[in-house]
């Protein structure tokens, strides 16, 4: 029998490129709050057929995430009493299932998003291949308005722009006080108030100061190899660390003070060109103008600076 009292409270849907892994830093902070490893994405693939997917990054993924109910309950087991479990899966924004699991498992679950402005999002996602060298074939950023190219293909790049379609379903079948959602460019400008009214939401105590200065998961181009090389996150020395001194890996990982080391390095040696103007009004308009307006009723937020 499973015990299914390890299912988590909440669950943050996305998006990707979205400040979502800083999310996840901060809530997993507060002493109130255990989170699950970042993107195990159960909701989305339980019950997915990986025979099925025909593109082998999402394959690849697939078999690097939690598909398993007893491996996704596993994740909650290190939880006190008392602590609100929850965990961060971009792929549920995007994924046209999850929310159904999420309400079939649990509920009454709490749910956030942050959502970026959808031009920005997928500059940043492009950049963020470009850090990994996983561009796919085809994948050139001016090939975004090609209908039929890899960004339209796979569900990460330009679908999981569409806001309002993604996030309809959530706000019919869930309760509208259990959902919260935060725009990007305040979670960025007014970070400490976003988190504060992130735990408020949860229920928890809001004036637990944690580390939001750290800045995790930035896109951009490497600048200096070598440096990459020591400290980027799959380098060889953290890989290693990982494999062979699991313990010791999660601890300096959750220590904030070697977070803020680290992505001081890391963030340094990265190099991001500002999105030209005119690239990005022309993303809006054949591609995203509609959602947006669509949206801005939904969440109910004016995003005429979207547009």
């Amino acid at each position: 029998m499973h015990n299914m009292d390890l299912l988590p409270d909440f669950v943050v849907i996305g998006a990707g490129k979205s400040g979502t892994t800083s999310l996840n830093e901060y809530l997993n902070q507060h002493p109130k709050i255990f989170m699950g490893d970042k993107e195990p994405n159960f909701f989305a693939y339980e019950l997915l057929d990986p025979d099925t997917i025909s593109d082998p990054t999402d394959k690849a993924h697939y078999f690097e995430s939690v598909y398993k109910l007893e491996d996704y309950l596993a994740l909650f087991k290190g939880a006190k009493e008392g602590q609100l479990k929850g965990e961060v899966s971009n792929t549920y924004i995007s994924s046209s299932i999850s929310w159904e699991r999420i309400k079939h498992y649990v509920p009454d679950a709490k749910l956030m998003a942050i959502l970026r402005h959808p031009a920005d999002r997928i500059f940043s996602r492009y950049f963020h291949l470009v850090r990994e060298n996983e561009i796919p074939e085809g994948g050139d950023l001016n090939e975004v308005f090609n209908r039929d190219s890899i960004w339209w293909k796979r569900k990460d790049l330009v679908n999981e722009g569409f806001y309002y379609r993604q996030l309809k379903p959530y706000f019919e079948n869930f309760k509208s006080e259990n959902i919260k959602v935060f725009l990007y460019e305040d979670f960025i400008g007014k970070t400490d108030q976003v988190v504060k009214e992130a735990f408020e939401f949860l229920g928890v105590d809001p004036n637990v100061k944690v580390g939001t200065d750290v800045v995790y998961n930035k896109s951009g181009k490497v600048k200096n190899k070598s440096v990459d090389a020591l400290v980027g996150q799959d380098s060889a020395p953290i890989v290693f660390l990982k494999k062979v001194f699991p313990g010791l890996h999660r601890k300096l990982k959750s220590s904030v003070a070697v977070n803020r080391w680290l992505n001081n390095i890391r963030n340094k040696n990265l190099e991001k060109p500002d999105m030209e103007r005119d690239l990005k009004q022309k993303i809006v308009d054949e591609i995203y103008r509609e959602d947006i307006q669509e949206l801005q009723k939904l969440i109910q937020r004016d995003l005429k600076h979207w547009l």
